[in-house]
């Protein structure tokens, strides 16, 4: 039998690497290494980088920002856009100053008068409801709150305003309706100014008087004033199945701003009985706010396709586009937008984002150099935040 003779080289065998079953592997946990490295070089190096972008206090994005893709170079140095605004490369963080209310899980209708800081506040109850049984007073010049246990008749205190005397409040049934009640904050004594039959009024506050929009039948509301020392009321406007009895008014000083029921923004002074009708640029006017500058108001009943407009006195001004809400301050208009808080300068028409890029905001409330939102992010509890605005 003949054998075959077998030969063997004596060259060295390259090895193909693509022969062996597992190479595809190889390939795959290759790939899955250099996207881990990118991963890294991200975390380490880009996610500060952008951070810091985030703190610039008027980097919010916007959905229709569009960054110019070549940035035009500059001959000479320019002075400073902002030269006024302490919100200019602001470190956002270092200005905001969160409150967290002991004992309480919710918060609602706050306010801002002077330092302080006003809301009611309370739990959920057995019906699934959140009853507000404590006005709450946070100082913002000392960081510290104060619980007020206003009477109550009823189930939650709502809209509460106050003074350097009074606050002013609904005692709320739980179906609406109740007492609106006076608390000196002189000799800690309250009473009942009215009875609510229905819905919740919400007063504002102006020396020893208060104003609200009451329902009073079924298709017809009021705007009453009363005195706080004698309970004298009287009915300053009728609104017969008028839409602008939804619109808020608003007391400066004397002055009663609110929106008649023929919808002209109307300015009454309540020492001496005078009444003009302001000519604003707009078709239609909501909630307007005054101070000694100009008057802001919104031109839709809070839509979302809605404008904060801002009137001077000489002529009216777009503030912003698509805000749903806005509070006036001292040289300033609060407004939210796409879940972000901005605060618009009239002096100069200066915008700044208020904003953290990590945070989803609710305005709540301003007044003075002072904003308040709550952070959204999360709601496992009511966070409050502050911040003073210049």
């Amino acid at each position: 039998m003949k054998h075959e003779k077998r030969y063997h080289s004596t060259e060295k065998v390259k090895i193909r690497f693509k022969r062996f079953r597992i190479a595809p592997y190889l390939e795959i946990l290759l790939g899955l290494g250099l996207l881990a490295a990118l991963g890294f070089a991200i975390w380490r190096y880009g996610v500060p980088f952008f951070t810091g972008l985030a703190h610039h206090a008027y980097s919010c994005s916007e959905p229709e920002a569009t960054p110019s893709p070549t940035p035009v170079p500059t001959p000479e140095p320019t002075r400073d856009p902002y030269p006024d605004h302490a919100l200019y490369d602001a470190d956002l963080k270092a200005l905001q100053t969160e409150i967290v209310i002991p004992e309480y899980q919710y918060a609602t209708d706050l306010s801002v008068y002077g330092d302080t800081i006003l809301a009611a506040v309370g739990n959920y109850t057995p019906d699934g409801t959140a009853a507000f049984v404590r006005a709450y007073l946070y100082d913002t010049a000392k960081g510290t709150h104060t619980f007020l246990a206003l009477p109550l008749q009823y189930k939650s205190i709502r809209f509460p305003a106050m003074n350097a005397r009074w606050i002013v409040y609904l005692d709320a049934a739980a179906n609406g309706g109740g007492r609106l009640m006076a608390y000196d904050r002189q000799t800690q004594e309250a009473k009942a100014l009215k009875t609510v039959h229905t819905g919740l009024v919400r007063p504002v506050l102006y020396g020893d008087t208060a104003v609200w929009i009451e329902r009073t039948g079924q298709s017809r509301d009021k705007l009453f004033a009363v005195d706080l020392n004698t309970g004298e009321s009287a009915t300053i406007a009728i609104f017969d199945g008028s839409p602008y009895a939804l619109s808020k008014p608003f007391l400066y000083e004397s002055t009663l701003l609110y929106v008649s029921p023929e919808g002209k923004l109307t300015a009454l002074d309540l020492d001496s009985g005078a009444s003009e009708t302001v000519a604003v640029e707009a078709d239609y006017v909501h909630d307007p706010q005054m101070n000694g500058d100009g008057i802001a108001f919104l031109d839709t009943d809070h839509a979302a396709d809605g404008h904060v407009l801002f009137y001077d006195g000489t002529g009216t001004v777009t503030v912003a586009s698509g805000a749903v809400d806005f509070f006036l301050g001292d040289g300033f208009i609060a407004y939210s937008r796409y879940d972000k808080n901005y605060v618009y300068f009239y002096g100069d028409g200066t915008t700044f984002c208020t904003t953290r890029s990590d945070e989803t905001a609710m305005l709540l409330a301003a007044g003075g150099d002072v904003i308040v939102w709550m952070d959204v992010t999360w709601r496992d509890k009511d966070i409050l935040e502050w911040m003073r605005v210049r």
